[in-house]
């Protein structure tokens, strides 16, 4: 009689051979074979994932045609908050188990948001470049902005727009926060004030983002939300780039409806060199990294190797973006 298959788990966008020990170290003593690939196409991540028990996703898209070829698959694990690069109604529709790790970079992030807020308030970017070249105190330097007693508003009131208004509270900023789905009571808490978007927009002085990207949330911020600015507003993103409608935003920016912007993510990345946003001087540009910190990345391995291991052991992960999914294999103990 031939012995039972081992478990295949497949990182779908890792270089091959990559060691994985942190997914290694939380997969603890499970007999399982883990795989890591790469695919330069649909058809060739298709080919790479086909047999596979469990997948492990950064930024592969896993699209519905990828979710039908998996016909051994109990779960998709994500590495990160968000799961737009995975079909969700795809995968509930195949019983596939979609995970992700609510609470990675939760400090990264917000630490992130509030390093744009104060470099554009406090215009580092001009007042280094006038250092360096020998000019003193120019007429900007006495525009700066005094960033205390001035309004933050927050879209999206999850993990990290919280630790964004705690901080920000530190800075004695006034906050308010838009989220439809947000928890009144930890508002309330935190002394920041709910509001309706179209009150937040006119109010705040800067606007930072920490929704995900969803049908409900893409160009959330377009046109006519840049209109109802302040025009010297500060808009913040290090949410997901296609959360802003970037032609309206270069266009708000040039326009001088709104006065500044800090962007860590672009509707498309990397970002081309010849983005009108790199020619503007009100701009400050981070290429996505607000996430990152060698700590963050630990621990996200981590969490993602023990996502897998909960399901392969037969037990719910810790976070499931499709929690009404009807999982191919049995699983029990979900994690509340």
């Amino acid at each position: 009689m031939a012995p039972d298959r081992r478990p295949q788990i497949v990182h779908a966008d890792a270089p091959p051979g990559a060691p994985l020990g942190e997914e290694r170290r939380a997969l603890g003593d499970l007999d399982y074979e883990l795989v890591a690939t790469e695919a330069s196409s649909e058809d060739e991540l298709i080919a790479n994932v086909k047999d596979a028990d469990v997948v492990l996703a950064a930024q592969a898209r896993i699209t519905r045609r990828v979710l039908s070829s998996m016909h051994r698959c109990r779960a998709v694990v994500r590495y990160g908050i968000g799961v737009d690069n995975v079909d969700l109604e795809a995968a509930t529709e195949n019983g596939i188990v979609v995970a992700h790790v609510l609470d990675f970079c939760t400090e990264e992030v917000s630490n992130h948001a509030i390093a744009l807020l104060l470099a554009l308030a406090r215009r580092l970017l001009p007042l280094h470049r006038d250092a360096s070249a020998g000019l003193w105190r120019r007429d900007h330097a006495w525009r700066l902005a005094p960033v205390h007693g001035q309004t933050l508003g927050i879209v999206g009131f999850g993990n990290i727009g919280r630790a964004v208004a705690r901080k920000a509270l530190a800075f004695d900023l006034r906050v308010l926060a838009y989220d439809p789905y947000y928890d009144p009571k930890a508002a309330e808490e935190m002394s920041v004030k709910p509001a309706p978007l179209k009150e937040l927009l006119a109010e705040s002085d800067y606007l930072s983002l920490h929704t995900p990207l969803t049908p409900e949330t893409r160009h959330l911020i377009g046109v006519a939300e840049l209109k109802a600015m302040k025009p010297t507003a500060v808009l913040i993103n290090t949410a997901r780039g296609p959360v802003v409608d970037e032609a309206a935003l270069v266009e708000a920016l040039a326009e001088g409806e709104i006065a500044a912007a800090g962007l860590d993510v672009f509707e498309e990345e990397p970002l081309a060199a010849d983005s009108p946003l790199c020619r503007l001087e009100n701009v400050l540009l981070t290429p996505h990294v607000a996430s990152i910190s060698p700590e963050a990345i630990r621990l996200l391995s981590e969490e993602v190797g023990r996502a897998a291991g909960d399901v392969l052991r037969g037990r719910w992960p810790k976070y499931v973006a499709n929690p009404s999914v009807k999982p191919r294999a049995p699983l029990e103990d979900r994690h509340e």
